[in-house]
């Protein structure tokens, strides 16, 4: 499971910062068939629903892309 930074990205990043980094941990991880993508703990109080948001719409755009990838859609 991981790891997506609760502290430097759900509570201090930017949307556009996790959308980013849960990109990059998708495209590095998601070749493993036990990768489950998640925050690296509990997402902070206070953390801007933008960057949650951001967090659940890279992870539909990823599995959107390889569904386009590999002929599904």
């Amino acid at each position: 499971m991981g790891n997506v930074s609760p502290a430097f990205q759900f509570r201090q990043g930017t949307p556009e910062s996790i959308r980013e980094a849960t990109l990059d941990l998708m495209d590095r991880c998601c070749r493993y068939p036990n990768f489950v993508i998640s925050s690296g703990c509990d997402i902070p109080p206070l953390s801007d629903w933008d960057n949650i948001d951001a967090f659940f719409g890279a992870v539909d755009e990823y599995y959107g892309r390889s569904k386009a990838a590999d002929g599904m859609q």
